[in-house]
């Protein structure tokens, strides 16, 4: 505390002051005409004025203050509160509260009302969404929130934190009363009557001991629409999870039980999501050299998957087996080799499931097994040159992987579940099976062949680059979909470049490209700048129709995401998705204006949504969002890559 006269008494833990200036920790600051100080605690102070805003000269005016009759500070409540109060911005009231209090900021924990947010959706009308935080104790709190709208009920939002020494809690909830549009199967939009409306997000996590934990996850709503519309999520599929955990060294294992609720609209969704009950996994890793003889390092993975489905649809159990043998080689010539063999037993038993060769409408039940033995050798040579500012390294690599025929006829006896969606690309082109699950095998043999090389600077700029492609030896009885890239005897080709400099430019472009003719099939391009003020992102995607099957039109996308720094306290941002597949055109659209100063908050964003209106995206949104330093939601600027010293000293003087 400063003060023009001061008058101090009992050791200092009682006084009177005129004229006070005091100086909290965080740097806040008081002023008030007298104040009283008492029990070493408390400071009463009249005619005083708050602010967290440190002016950069004497006599500035804060961006922002509280001024009122009377202001005490409790110490040891960390509390400050106010009596006849008014805020002002730059000098100027702009609200009136008879009553009000806030933390000092000394602590981190502090019940009180948070900044509100207010705005505008088109499906929900003007909107102010108010939130009160309930610091219950050290180790939990609570927040809850009342969204009112003009065109809707209001909408209520509970959350609750719990932590314990080694668990945690974390649990959502919201419900209200509304009207919602709903998409039927041939894609006419129709509008539901008023219903109760509403959702539950928790997740839980136990550590039992250093090797056991446990967890829980669960994802409930009322509707398909609802939580896109109140922008909870743009999932489409939400996930109920119960799982159990072991982690012992190399070793682990997992007991998982999922349930899903696929809230797509109809159109988009072929069927309901069947519920997992249960995984079950086990993998055992050895340590290298323990193998007799031959050496390297065995594995062991074992699983068990059930699936199941509501009514007369196909249900599924699948046991499978493992066992694995991996061995690293180094040839005095440089050669790097990593041979590896493998040997699996897969047990299935269905039920309900309609067989393509029975008579149509039949299902059948019964039990299915395989066995199949495969052996894969990868080799590269790997070279290096070193350069005054980079080394230069280019990597030939070649593997050769052998295993028996799959007679396909059994694959009419064995579901497939997790093996649907095969895609060729860089990250997988050398793997054993190219299949993402494990109901379909790789069979018969294949050699993989590509090329690596790159340039690494000292800087930690660097450019790589990849190109490859795999051959089957065998023509016939090709078990890969169409349109996989691997459907034909000679694989797709496929190749990265990645690359950044500095910290300035990254790029990460994909590609696949048909065997035959090397026509385009896929692209994927990921690209940011950051020049100082101007930032700007774009990701863009392309692949090809395929005649004959149901993704027979191509698709393709670009999304673009900028930022642009006026100052270091004041940025915009803009962003958009556009598709230029058939019916091209926008699908979202974004725009915002945010300051950041050293105690005031602002945004502002609009945007809009050019999907159906049964999606519940449909939608045009204007977002307003303040906060205040120690009274709520505060977010700073995170503009940090500025060489002018001066001009970023002085990004929170002034608004």
């Amino acid at each position: 505390h400063i003060a023009d006269q001061a008058i101090y008494k009992n050791t200092l833990k009682d006084g009177d002051v005129k004229n006070l200036r005091s100086t909290l920790n965080d740097g806040a600051t008081f002023t008030a005409e007298t104040g009283q100080y008492r029990a070493g605690t408390v400071t009463t102070m009249d005619k005083a004025l708050y602010t967290p805003c440190i002016p950069c000269e004497e006599g500035e005016t804060p961006t922002w203050a509280l001024r009122a009759s009377e202001v005490e500070h409790n110490k040891d409540e960390a509390r400050v509160s106010y009596k006849n109060a008014r805020l002002e911005f730059l000098g100027v009231p702009v609200a009136y509260t008879p009553y009000f209090s806030h933390s000092d900021g000394s602590i981190e924990q502090k019940s009180g009302f948070l900044s509100p947010s207010l705005g505008y959706k088109s499906r929900l009308g003007a909107f102010i969404d108010n939130k009160y935080y309930w610091a219950i104790s050290p180790d939990q709190d609570a927040t809850f929130s009342l969204m009112t709208m003009t065109e809707q009920a209001p909408l209520g939002q509970l959350e609750y934190r719990k932590r314990w020494n080694h668990a945690n809690l974390n649990f959502e909830g919201g419900i209200t009363s509304s009207e919602r549009k709903d998409q039927t199967n041939s894609g006419t939009i129709i509008q539901e009557d008023e219903e109760i409306r509403g959702h539950i997000l928790a997740d839980a996590l136990w550590d039992i001991n250093d090797k056991w934990r446990a967890g829980l996850n669960v994802q409930w709503t009322s509707d398909d629409q609802y939580m896109r519309q109140y922008d909870f999520t743009n999932d489409d599929v939400l996930e109920n999870e119960l799982y159990l955990e072991r982690f012992s060294g190399r070793n682990y294992a997992s007991a998982r039980f999922l349930k899903f609720q696929d809230i797509r609209v109809s159109e988009d969704r072929a069927e309901d999501q069947p519920d997992v009950f249960p995984e079950m996994i086990a993998s055992f890793k050895g340590e290298p050299g323990q193998v007799p003889l031959i050496k390297g390092r065995w594995s062991l993975d074992t699983s068990v998957l059930g699936i199941m489905r509501e009514g007369d649809e196909a249900d599924m159990t699948r046991f499978s087996v493992n066992a694995g043998w991996k061995r690293r080689f180094v040839s005095d010539y440089g050669l790097l080799t990593t041979a590896q063999a493998n040997l699996r037993n897969d047990i299935y038993y269905t039920n309900d499931r309609q067989d393509s060769r029975t008579d149509i409408g039949r299902s059948r039940s019964g039990t299915q097994s395989r066995f199949f033995p495969q052996f894969n050798v990868e080799t590269s040579y790997p070279m290096a040159k070193e350069f005054e500012y980079a080394q230069a390294r280019i990597e030939p690599v070649i593997a050769l992987t052998a295993a028996p025929k799959i007679d396909l006829d059994d694959y009419d006896h064995i579901p497939n579940e997790d093996s649907n969606d095969v895609q060729i690309d860089a990250s997988n082109l050398f793997e054993r099976s190219r299949f993402p699950g494990v109901d379909r095998l790789e069979d018969q043999s294949r050699a993989t062949y590509g090329m690596r090389t790159g340039l690494y600077g000292y800087d930690g700029s660097y450019a790589n680059v990849f190109v490859g492609q795999s051959y089957r030896l065998d023509k016939d009885d090709n078990p890969f979909p169409r349109g996989s890239g691997l459907d034909q005897q000679e694989s797709d080709v496929v190749g990265q470049f990645s690359g950044r400099y500095k910290d300035i430019y990254m790029l990460d472009y994909r590609y696949q490209l048909d065997s035959r003719n090397l026509t385009s099939q896929r692209h994927e391009i990921d690209a940011s700048a950051d020049w100082n003020r101007f930032k700007i992102d774009t990701r863009y995607f392309f692949s090809k129709g395929l005649e004959g099957t149901e993704l027979d039109e191509s698709r393709e996308q670009i999304d673009v995401d900028g930022q642009f720094y006026f100052s270091p306290a004041w940025r915009f941002r803009s962003g958009l998705t556009h598709d230029f597949a058939e019916d091209a055109g926008l699908r979202s659209i974004y725009s915002g204006l945010d300051y950041m100063g050293q105690c005031l908050f602002l945004g502002l964003t609009a945007q809009k949504n050019y999907t159906t209106e049964a999606s519940g995206e449909g939608d045009t949104e204007i977002m307003f969002r303040i906060g205040l330093k120690n009274l709520g939601d505060f977010e700073q600027s995170s503009y940090k890559r500025n060489s002018d010293t001066h001009y970023q000293n002085n990004a929170s003087c002034g608004f």
